[in-house]
């Protein structure tokens, strides 16, 4: 019998989703994948390694592209710098001064800086952590994006990785993709290994936008089987110029 519960999930278990995870990234969302999960952090480690730590305006870009796929972006922003306060809280706040950075936004460019330990506030690593049996906290459950809510989802990862070592919160990420993508019931028994990855058919069509819309998100109709959010209108700002969605309706801080 298989436990997909975040506190009782095994090594092998998660190995198994781990592995299913390419399946249900879109084809023509591979390449940012690969630079939100590889290119990027290693493009920030070089920069650590000499004592610089910053994401100039493309490298934003990129991420913001990764998270709302759907929006074509124009940039004229002069770049980021992280924060270097040793205190992941004080960082998120730093970095959630900026115009049109919330939470979620902030907790990915720091995960991008630290994927072993920094988990980015997804929608299904927030409601994979934080499950409970009932209706109101399972894959549909509400979420407030905010600093105490990403305090929950940061010290839950932790305590998981003490509880099973070697385990990355990027690799933690893409492992609730998966659950939340199959729409994997906590409470049912099931086997891992069986690759359940999304069909498409005339009724409903899995969504490429990553889940992580954050406050002011406008609900808009769902498919039969789907609920998709329009995404926020983004905007990174150091202050004198943006990155704006062109698409975007709304200009709600996210």
């Amino acid at each position: 019998m298989t436990d997909f519960t975040f506190a009782g999930i095994d090594k092998s278990t998660l190995n198994g989703l781990l592995e299913q995870y390419p399946s249900y990234v879109p084809e023509k969302l591979k390449s940012l994948d690969e630079q939100r999960f590889s290119a990027l952090p290693g493009v920030l480690a070089e920069r650590m390694a000499e004592g610089k730590v910053y994401l100039t305006k493309k490298e934003v870009a990129t991420l913001v592209d990764w998270k709302f796929p759907e929006f074509v972006l124009e940039v004229t922003s002069d770049g980021l710098s992280s924060s270097s306060d040793d205190n992941l809280e004080a960082q998120l706040k730093t970095l959630c001064k900026l115009k049109g950075i919330g939470p979620a936004t902030a907790s990915l460019l720091l995960a991008i800086n630290d994927p072993e330990t920094v988990p980015f506030f997804s929608d299904e690593l927030f409601r994979w952590v934080t499950w409970k049996d009932n209706t109101g906290s399972r894959w549909d459950r509400k979420i407030k994006y905010t600093p105490k809510e990403y305090r929950e989802l940061v010290a839950g990862v932790a305590e998981f990785k003490v509880r099973i070592e070697g385990v990355s919160a990027a690799e933690l990420e893409k492992v609730a993709y998966v659950l939340g993508k199959r729409e994997q019931d906590l409470a049912i028994v099931g086997d891992a290994s069986q690759s359940q990855a999304p069909t498409v058919d005339v009724e409903s069509k899995p969504s490429i936008k990553r889940k992580a819309s954050e406050e002011g998100a406008v609900p808009v109709a769902k498919p039969k089987t789907r609920k998709v959010a329009k995404a926020p209108e983004t905007q990174v700002s150091d202050g004198k110029e943006s990155i704006v969605s062109r698409r975007s309706t709304r200009s709600t801080k996210q």
